[in-house]
């Protein structure tokens, strides 16, 4: 073979080669849900195929807090992830209230308390949203007894005046520029690893579910977890005693000013939500929530009861197929509760 037909066969096996790997990458579909990028998992069959609901623009607002707001959310990715998404647009919407939302991770307390905007203006009442498997890490140090903080003074309800203003339905993204070949690539290995061998090594955990009802992808009975949730099996009584004190110091923190108000809105773990309708429940650690919320020291909207009540009635998408968060109905009823909690404890009318 002389050194021209080489060189046309290399070129041509590459060229096969990239185009293979570029049309699986486009069956594979483009990424979106967290679970199916560190799980290598096809969009294909965990993306959901229901419409997402967004707001465009946005209702409430993200970022820094340079402007007073009502209510001020403080989360992680259950409060930041995709703002369009989030429930606080519900809640804005529901409410007409200025919510605004920042990332706990990036702003630290002290800051944020000792802004001018902060210190002039605190907002009536600080949602504190974050999700159960990071409890322990996040929560779980210092003394596991706190002494009892003050009852907090009477502050005047927020008015609730609803607006008219919509979600859009739209459909998960599939952009051509976000096809991924790598992806296809390491996708093989995986599922050759999965299928021939039994073997996942990935942090994503795909098991069986009873139902077929729950999601919109096209594998719906299968569900798809964080392997972090498993941790949970191994939490104690004093953890969540330590967990409850930390909840206490932090409400006495907001609550020195006299004028704002401390609640928290604990999101489930994904697989908290779904393992009643497993094939195997054992196969997960249940929830810590029931027992840490039991004389919980701060008011708690209990998205553990209604993400369960939602789940059980077969509303699909409570939470994505293809990612540890919430879809549409759970961000839509996660406002509802907490709205609901609001106007039980009096700070909303």
């Amino acid at each position: 073979m002389n050194a021209r037909r080489h060189s046309l066969l290399v070129l041509g096996s590459t060229a096969v080669l990239v185009a293979s790997a570029w049309a699986l990458a486009w069956w594979l579909q483009p990424l979106y849900g967290d679970l199916t990028r560190i799980g290598t998992h096809a969009e294909r069959y965990f993306g959901p195929n229901a419409p997402l609901a967004e707001f465009h623009p946005t209702a409430a607002s993200w970022g820094n807090y340079d402007r007073p707001a009502d209510v001020l959310v403080i989360g992680d990715s259950f409060a930041n992830l995709r703002p369009a998404q989030q429930w606080q647009n519900w809640l804005a919407v529901r409410t007409g209230w200025r919510i605004h939302t920042v990332d706990r991770l990036n702003l630290p307390l002290a800051a944020l308390m000792a802004s001018p905007v902060y210190a002039l203006a605190p907002p009536r009442v600080v949602i504190w949203n974050n999700i159960e498997r990071d409890l322990r890490d996040e929560y779980g140090d210092g003394a596991g007894h706190c002494p009892a903080r003050a009852r907090a003074a009477p502050v005047d309800p927020l008015v609730i005046h609803p607006t008219s203003r919509a979600a859009a339905r739209v459909q998960r993204p599939r952009p051509l520029a976000q096809i991924n070949p790598g992806f296809a690539r390491a996708w093989i290995w995986k599922a050759l690893a999965r299928e021939a061998f039994g073997r996942d090594t990935s942090q994503t955990v795909r098991l069986p579910l009873a139902r077929a009802d729950l999601f919109s992808a096209r594998r719906s009975s299968d569900l798809l977890v964080y392997r972090r949730d498993l941790r949970k099996s191994s939490w104690k009584n004093a953890d969540l005693e330590r967990i409850r004190c930390s909840y206490e110091r932090l409400a006495a923190r907001f609550e020195a000013n006299g004028r704002t108000r401390f609640v928290t809105a604990i999101a489930p773990d994904k697989s908290s939500a779904y393992r009643p309708w497993l094939k195997d429940p054992v196969a997960l650690p249940p929830s810590v929530l029931p027992a840490l919320l039991e004389n919980f020291p701060v008011p708690d909207a209990r998205l553990d009861r209604a993400v369960s009540k939602a789940v059980a009635a077969g509303v699909p998408d409570v939470y994505l197929p293809d990612d540890t968060h919430w879809g549409p109905a759970g961000h839509r009823l996660a406002a509802e509760a907490i709205l609901a909690l609001l106007v039980a404890r009096g700070l909303a009318r």
